[in-house]
């Protein structure tokens, strides 16, 4: 085990990937150990695992990924380039499993995760990697002690420069000063509680010198949180099953477990909309809160002002647009394009969860409608 979390720049990398579906990191040890010998010669630093979203019947996604030089290929092999990221590391010192007391890989993960409790920390979606650093035995056995590095994302510095760059881009001059005022130093100073409150005070600054809602959306929206791998594949799969039918890929994806929230299509106005009440992001701890503002702490998925939320601090609206840069990267998907995504209700004036509504593109839904048709 170890108590040393630090704060690094990763750069890009080239690896060449395999994907497969396992278990858990002894499953994660063991396959790589099987394909080491195929990469053996080219291999440049130590192998690792990307965890890609969550698991599903019991399995996780996983890219077993191998450091090599940018040009390098070998059949069997996908090449990618890993981006460079900012990232909090923990390296383990001990067993996967079956270890004393504290020594093992599950004791190393209570450590980070009350790490980012204690901290408020924001962190990102992009894959979870696992580094193998030393300790990989075999592909019949598992590692009895491992130097397994362990990195996740850290949004928070990628949250700031969007922010930023859209305030730039779409304000500019002493606005965008005055807005920005304070930023520097934020992201290293590692403070959660600083970085909220310093982002609620933004908020407050751009709500008076921006007027325009809209304006103040296109800024928020790209702070969001990238879309995870695993989410997009599945809403392609979904959108392939449906056949371009977008009122049955509303079907699909309500009923699908890894998304989780409440989608309709709203045809009432001069525009369909599609219509998204998110899932609460802790629902055992939502459904056992008998306290509205406790219920909504827990629904909320951003440290940035859940806290608020629950003592009952203003924050404005405005913020919640980072929220709907999400499902622009959503339905960008599906539609081919970024649609408006628009705020209607937010847990922060005091809704009980958040609601969206996406514009869908002009003719989609009589285009589906019309194949359908045809078809019968």
């Amino acid at each position: 085990m170890t108590t040393n979390i630090t704060f690094k720049n990763v750069p890009s990398l080239h690896v060449l990937v395999v994907r497969r579906q396992l278990k858990g990191q002894q499953d994660v040890a063991r396959e790589i150990s099987r394909i080491l010998p195929e990469v053996a010669d080219v291999l440049i630093g130590p192998p690792m695992a990307l965890a890609i979203g969550f698991p599903r019947d019991g399995l996780t996604d996983f890219d077993l990924a191998f450091p090599v030089q940018e040009s390098q290929q070998v059949d069997g092999f996908v090449s990618k380039t890993l981006p460079a990221l900012p990232m909090f590391s923990i390296t383990h010192h001990g067993a996967l499993v079956d270890g004393p007391e504290g020594f093992n890989l599950s004791d190393t993960w209570s450590h980070f995760v009350e790490f980012v409790h204690d901290s408020s920390a924001l962190l990102g979606d992009d894959p979870q990697r696992f580094i193998y650093h030393e300790g990989l035995e075999g592909p019949e056995s598992t590692p009895t002690r491992v130097v397994l590095e362990i990195q996740y994302a850290y949004h928070l510095p990628i949250w700031l420069n969007a922010f930023a760059e859209g305030v730039s881009k779409r304000v500019g001059g002493e606005a965008a000063e005055r807005i920005l005022a304070g930023v520097h130093g934020l992201a290293e100073a590692n403070d959660g509680e600083r970085a909220a409150m310093w982002i609620r005070d933004a908020m407050k600054r751009l709500d008076a010198e921006v007027a325009d809602d809209r304006t103040r959306a296109c800024i928020l929206n790209p702070c969001a949180h990238h879309y995870i791998v695993q989410s997009g594949e599945i809403l392609r799969e979904l959108w392939t099953k449906a056949n371009g039918d977008l009122r049955a890929l509303v079907a699909l994806i309500s009923a699908e477990p890894a998304f989780g929230s409440h989608y309709w299509i709203d045809e009432s106005g001069a525009v369909p909309l599609l219509m998204i009440r998110r899932r609460p992001a802790r629902l055992d701890a939502y459904n056992e809160a008998t306290d509205p503002a406790e219920k909504r702490y827990h629904a909320c998925f951003c440290p940035l002002v859940r806290d608020a939320i629950r003592a009952g601090d203003p924050v404005s609206r405005t913020f919640c647009h980072c929220s709907g840069g999400w499902y622009v990267q959503e339905w960008e998907i599906v539609f081919g394009s970024k649609p408006q995504v628009d705020l209607v209700e937010t847990m922060i004036e005091g809704a009980d969860s958040c609601l969206f509504a996406v514009s869908i593109p002009p003719g989609l839904l009589r285009a589906a409608l019309s194949d359908r048709l045809s078809t019968e």
